[in-house]
């Protein structure tokens, strides 16, 4: 029998189906239907790639920096931030030569707080180590452990790695460990009285350090605290350039001090004045070569006058002094 086309529509199929039969009907139809599950799949792909381009361009952006309320200052990568409190006072002195107080010895200070020490005591070398502990720490709440390796502290110091600058840091840590340090707020009628390092922890396998910090050091940054040039103090050549260093950056505004109490201030124990005065010029030219300060001069009264670059947190403080003094 004839067989009778069903339409104009009956074509042969471009796709390889037999023409104008059901067999081609139903294998164009199923690939329709799978041309349309195609196109389906492919929007869900795509779909899929979008959301999570938008989940990693999220992931990506910064997020800001909470700073928990036990937590130093977050301070900038180039600076050390350190407690005003001491660093205008001798418990950092610049002698080589390191005295052994057995019982709590006042020092000279010129701030609102009063200090005492007991124990071996501490120089411009451990200050510098103190300052690389405190920088390390600022990241996480104090009391968290602070971990480092020591030939990493020690290249970070500028020092070498060899077996003498590792006994070195060894004694420098045992020193803030083993001093007591007891420091009274006057005004508040309040006393600390512990170790500028809580504890201390070392691997000697992989000479790994843990260290932790008492909180209460948070008292001592709620009294100010000075940005410290990590560049400049490394560039400085004498404990003495280290110290002045470190006091006049803790004054927005340098007053004139007399030769006899920087002696004292710094904890000197160079007894002759004019050997002192020596050493003193010979670090003041140390500080201009660093770019820390412009000038200088000792006046005919005997009084230091020095003319400092003030670093950035140095213009804010008096600019928010002259307008409270404005209102």
């Amino acid at each position: 029998m004839d067989r009778i086309p069903l339409s104009s529509n009956e074509l042969p199929d471009q796709q390889g189906g037999q023409p104008g039969t059901l067999d081609g009907l139903e294998q164009k139809s199923e690939q329709n239907l799978g041309a349309q599950r195609k196109k389906r799949d492919l929007q869900e792909i795509v779909s899929r790639l979008q959301r999570n381009s938008q989940l990693q361009t999220q992931n990506a952006a910064p997020t800001p920096v909470q700073q928990d309320k036990n937590q130093l200052p977050l301070w900038p990568q180039a600076i050390r931030g350190v407690p005003n409190a001491l660093l205008r006072n001798s418990l950092f002195t610049v002698n080589k030569v390191r005295e052994t107080f057995p019982r709590r010895e006042l020092l000279a200070s010129n701030s609102d707080i009063e200090i005492r020490f007991m124990g071996v005591r501490f120089n411009q070398t451990d200050l510098d180590v103190w300052e690389m502990i405190l920088h390390l720490a600022r990241l996480q709440p104090v009391g968290c452990k602070v971990l480092f390796s020591a030939h990493s502290f020690l290249k970070a110091l500028g020092r070498g790695t060899g077996a003498t600058q590792h006994e070195q840091l060894k004694e420098e840590v045992a020193r803030l460990r083993g001093g007591t340090v007891e420091m009274t707020w006057k005004n508040d009628k309040k006393t600390f009285v512990g170790g500028l390092l809580e504890k201390a922890y070392r691997d000697e396998a992989t000479q790994q350090y843990i260290v932790t910090l008492d909180e209460k050091l948070l008292l001592l940054y709620d009294s100010g605290y000075s940005h410290i040039n990590w560049e400049q103090r490394q560039a400085l050549r004498s404990n003495l350039a280290k110290w002045l260093h470190g006091f006049y950056s803790s004054h927005a505004s340098p007053y004139s001090y007399k030769i006899e109490t920087l002696r004292e201030l710094c904890g000197s124990g160079t007894k002759a004045l004019w050997k002192f005065r020596q050493m003193l010029k010979f670090a003041l030219e140390d500080l201009v070569t660093v770019g820390f300060i412009k000038d200088w001069e000792i006046t005919r009264d005997g009084k230091l006058e020095i003319t400092v670059y003030p670093s950035q947190s140095q213009v804010k403080h008096l600019k928010n002094k002259r307008a409270m003094h404005t209102r």
